[in-house]
């Protein structure tokens, strides 16, 4: 299970309680809400709950359910953790999931398994059974909650309440999504466009259209104004982000292309301060990377990445993507790329996933071998640097490149931050909209320097188990060419997300 990181700022506000009738054991009752107060304190303790987090003493029925729902309002609260210390008021439980505040905060329902007080033969809380009760009446109401059961001292039942946690903080930062999408999706890419308001009525993002010609002009002037006010950069800070984008790289692309990337990034960059964006959509082609301009704003994306100015960076303005990669970003802690499947997935258990060069600085592997062998083949590579890198006399942990496109080979592309991501586990997660629902395809797979192919673009080439099925998976349900990719594996966190957000979850391992 993955880890999350959490901050103070960043962890959800919770607002807690217990709930019981007045029959059975009270020794049973406050045995359990002892526990579940200890976990209170050890969460906000660490940052895992915000410091504002509430935890309200039982309570019985939905009088008091409902000044407990106003008062979590008043809090902003994020999530509701109920707690059924014995068999639980069902009135108190559809107050709370009726409040207009609380109508899409998740709840989750928990309970301990029931007590055995040694030789006590007494029936002490039933507190499961008021789960199930609050469940079923939940599923009528068409309301989402979330069970979890087991005793709030044990260790699996703190990690999985964590997960859960950064699950739904994950769904309140994405409340605030404000995505910019600099022009639509090229010709062709059907799978970027999508219906904007039925994605901001199901998880929040709300999209602001930038033209083209709005890059240009701040990559030209220095200066962006927005909804926050005007942002503005100067010479000087291009020529320094230029050389921190040039620092312990192998750099084989022009000054002039480089300072064009970073100048880019600068652009991008005041646009989305001056707007307040939170995540950004490029069509990076055909005006730019073209005789219109002729450079690429890949390098730029994954330094806004990396540099957390942004949450997602889809290509081809590919909304989804970037949304798909704000989820990632904010269940895992890391930045995830925006990649391609790039092969025949059926055929071989080692999985290409790729795009032209938007790496992210950081997250490269250290000493590619396979690409420093392409490298070193290269005709566009000087002869004195190919000859070194073919003795071996040159470690770099991350390349600069420029690169013609498939078909396009009278213009090259750049600058490109190319090679294989970190080694190690990634998730693969394909969101896509259809006529009446979304589907989300979520997989993962293993990179290593075995699995690299040594192609010059951007990569993560995993192993995965069942390649097969999710060959059948993508051509079944039709899920698009793009693809987000996650450091490490959050794919029980995305199970979770999407049952909160009623997406369809397929997985290769799962079905």
């Amino acid at each position: 299970m993955n880890t999350p990181r959490y901050t103070k700022e960043a962890a959800p506000r919770v607002g807690a309680f217990s709930n019981a009738i007045g029959a059975f054991s009270e020794r049973g009752k406050q045995k359990v809400e002892e526990s579940f107060e200890r976990l209170f304190n050890d969460f906000k303790a660490q940052g895992i709950m915000h410091a504002d987090s509430i935890l309200r003493e039982r309570i019985f029925g939905p009088h008091e359910a409902h000044e407990m729902a106003r008062e979590f309002g008043r809090a902003q609260v994020d999530v509701v953790l109920m707690l059924d210390s014995a068999f639980p008021n069902g009135n108190a439980f559809s107050t709370l999931a009726s409040d207009p505040y609380l109508a899409k905060v998740p709840i989750i329902i928990t309970a301990d398994r029931e007590p055995a007080f040694a030789g006590s033969g007494e029936w002490e809380t039933n507190a499961w059974c008021g789960v199930i009760m609050n469940n079923c009446a939940a599923q009528r109401m068409g309301r989402f909650v979330r069970p979890l059961a087991g005793n709030p001292d044990d260790e699996s039942y703190r990690d999985e309440l964590k997960a859960l946690l950064n699950v739904y903080r994950t769904v309140a930062a994405m409340r605030n999504d404000y995505l910019g999408r600099f022009g639509d999706a090229p010709p062709g890419f059907h799978s970027a466009s999508m219906n904007e308001l039925r994605l901001t009525a199901l998880v929040g993002t709300r999209i602001e259209q930038v033209d083209i010609s709005a890059l240009f002009n701040t990559y030209k002037t220095g200066k962006a104004s927005g909804l926050k006010g005007e942002v503005t950069f100067t010479d000087a800070d291009v020529k320094a982000t230029a050389e921190r984008m040039r620092s312990g790289r192998l750099c084989l692309v022009t000054d002039e292309m480089l300072t064009a990337g970073a100048r880019l990034y600068h652009a991008l960059r005041a646009i989305i301060e001056a707007s307040g964006m939170t995540t950004i959509a490029v069509r990076c082609w055909p005006e730019l990377q073209s005789g219109m301009f002729p450079y690429t704003p890949c390098f730029a994306m994954g330094q806004l990445l990396a540099d957390r100015v942004i949450t997602g960076a889809g290509c081809e303005s590919d909304c989804l993507i970037a949304v798909a990669q704000s989820f990632a970003a904010h269940l895992s802690g890391r930045p995830a790329a925006c990649l391609d499947f790039v092969n025949f997935i059926g055929g071989s258990d080692v999985v290409q996933l790729g795009h032209c060069g938007c790496g992210i600085p950081g997250l490269m592997a250290p000493n590619d071998a396979k690409l420093m062998t392409a490298c070193a083949g290269c005709a566009k590579v000087p002869d004195e640097l190919r000859q070194k890198i073919a003795r071996g006399e040159v470690k770099v942990n991350e390349m600069i490149y420029t690169s013609s496109p498939p078909g396009h080979a009278a213009f090259t592309t750049g600058p490109n931050l190319v090679g294989q991501f970190q080694y190690g586990v990634k998730t693969g997660i394909c969101l896509i909209e259809t006529a009446c629902s979304y589907k989300m395809l979520v997989f993962t797979g293993e990179s290593s320097k075995e699995t690299a192919k040594g192609m010059l673009y951007t990569a993560a080439d995993v192993r995965v188990r069942n390649s097969k099925r999710l060959h059948e998976l993508i051509l079944e349900h039709g899920f698009a060419h793009h693809l987000a990719v996650a450091m490490g594996d959050i794919t029980k966190e995305l199970e979770d997300l999407c049952r909160y957000y009623g997406i369809g979850y397929y997985n290769p391992d799962k079905s």
